[in-house]
């Protein structure tokens, strides 16, 4: 067993404020500065998806290690024979955080208000499988026809316009947790004090630096929560961090490390991730949503130089997976690459490129791939490109907001599955922030649904390819999940492909002391 000496334990104690506040300890986790949207509705980042597993749980959630999902505030759920009805029965006894009953009805009134055309909520389109649905959301059906019943306190009946494989992974996602009823339509909960939750912890505090989560008392299976309590941190000092975490005062870091300070090399953890980064180009304009013209822009830019330098270079939308076939964005050779630009802008109406206009590009910080685009585009074409640059965490705002030609996220897979890349694409999708339409590409993405596990993942990738060729989407690379955290001290933190780790699962690991806590003072 490993110990530390009882005077050292009570100084770092000291010095991570913990003090009294708990009865056990207070699992300290380090994040990058955030905006965080309380109401589920609103969020959108992977720090949102991260903070909200210790506070809110859905019908069913993710298995840590398997991403498979497994019950959550449901106990079951049943298929019908035609997969197209699911009839979930949740668990006796479910309470929200204040002791109110939580039921059934909770969750159908939460997820029409996430599909009212009102909410504009971003993951609302991930319910478009059920009937009436997708209808309701955009404005062209009434709020009777979606159909969500709730039988009763414990039984939620979901119908479903045809089999979707992916519609129970999607439902692990933090949007579709039950929202308690007087906080639905309330956007903006930065003000509360308190807001009653359903997971495992309770919001003690909170405040652009430092969020303090107890456990929560009324939790269904509260007994198999082992940390007693969470303090998430928010600063851009990685100096700090990176000694709090070496003198053990910071349990784990997820985002705005420095990995050479890392006096603890055991702690650092690179696995695979399912997200990628690409730039996309915006159809606002009728000029970029003519995918001729967009092509013709791409051939020219050296992608392959630009992918050289990367990690993880990448070439496709959805990051390599067993059985799903690598999509191709059918560029010809190099040296044939700029006649078939020319001759892509001649059938446009654009010979040389001649009288199209400067296109603008937003990024969120001085990017490499920007100034190579801005480069070739204006020697090669005579254009004047524009820069914007729309620093963290405004960017993500301002890319919804519109106003750029070309833009670039970096998108991490909400489920596990190739579909959480290429739904957003759909035309209706409430993610299709580039306004993004094509038919041909809809149908694919439909027709895929229908189909058995690897002729779906065939039609996926072909949905994937049309999306590539036309160079709406341009990947540049796919990224490792990079933690630092000590697990020879806490168990129950799984590496996965979402990078995903909930909060409930994390118990200190038999057989050692944590650093720098003195358990029971």
């Amino acid at each position: 067993m490993k110990k530390i000496p009882l005077l050292f334990c009570l100084i770092a104690l000291f010095v991570s404020g913990l003090g009294a506040e708990t009865s056990g300890y207070r699992f300290t986790v380090h994040f990058s500065p955030a905006k965080i949207s309380w109401n589920p509705h609103y969020a959108y980042t992977t720090t949102e998806a991260q903070i909200f597993t210790g506070i809110y749980e859905g019908l069913v959630i993710f298995n840590p290690a398997t991403l498979r999902p497994v019950p959550g505030a449901a106990e079951s759920w049943e298929l019908s024979e035609d997969n197209t009805r699911i009839t979930f029965t949740l668990r006796e006894g479910l309470n929200w955080s204040n002791g109110d009953r939580l039921t059934a009805q909770d969750f159908r009134n939460s997820w029409m208000v996430l599909l009212s055309p009102e909410t504009e909520a971003g993951y609302a389109s991930l319910l478009d499988d059920i009937i009436g649905a997708r209808e309701y959301r955009t404005g062209t059906g009434p709020a009777e026809n979606v159909k969500i019943t709730a039988v009763d306190e414990r039984t939620l009946v979901v119908n479903l316009k045809q089999p979707s494989p992916q519609f129970l992974s999607i439902l692990c996602h933090y949007s579709f947790a039950p929202v308690y009823k007087d906080f639905r339509t309330v956007s903006d909960w930065s003000a509360l004090r308190s807001i009653p939750v359903n997971g495992p912890y309770t919001i003690r505090a909170r405040s652009s630096g430092e969020i303090l989560l107890d456990k929560n008392p009324l939790y269904w299976d509260t007994d198999s929560v082992k940390v007693e309590g969470l303090r998430l941190l928010f600063t851009d000092e990685s100096d700090t961090t990176m000694e709090g975490f070496n003198r053990f005062q910071i349990d784990w870091i997820i985002s705005g490390m420095d990995t050479a300070q890392l006096a603890i090399p055991e702690a650092l953890s690179i696995e695979p991730l399912f997200s990628t980064t690409y730039y996309y180009f915006s159809n606002a304009s009728p000029i970029w949503s003519n995918p001729d013209i967009r092509r013709a822009m791409a051939l020219l830019v050296p992608w392959d130089e630009i992918r050289s330098t990367r990690l993880i270079p990448g070439t496709s939308l959805v990051p390599p997976i067993p059985n799903y076939p690598m999509a191709d964005a059918g560029f010809p050779p190099k040296e044939e690459q700029k006649d078939e630009a020319m001759a892509l802008f001649e059938k446009a109406g654009y010979p040389m490129g001649m009288g199209l206009p400067n296109p603008v590009i937003r990024v969120p910080s001085q990017d490499a791939v920007a100034e190579a685009m801005k480069s070739t585009w204006d020697e090669v074409l005579g254009m004047n490109t524009e820069i914007q640059i729309v620093e963290f965490p405004d960017y993500y705002d301002s890319v919804k907001a519109g106003g750029y030609d070309i833009a670039t996220l970096t998108w991490t897979g909400d489920y596990a599955d190739p579909h959480t890349f290429l739904g957003m694409w759909d035309s209706g999708s409430s993610f299709n922030d580039a306004g993004y339409s094509d038919t041909e590409y809809d149908k694919l993405l439909h027709d895929a649904a229908k189909l058995p596990f690897l002729q779906r993942f065939a039609k996926l990738r072909e949905a994937e390819e049309l999306l590539l060729r036309s160079c709406e989407v341009i990947p540049i690379e796919h990224f490792p999940a990079v933690n630092i955290i000590d697990r020879r001290f806490i168990e129950g933190w799984y590496p996965n492909a979402l990078d995903i780790h909930p909060f409930k699962n994390l118990s200190p690991r038999l057989g050692y002391d944590i650093p720098g806590v003195v358990m029971g003072l």
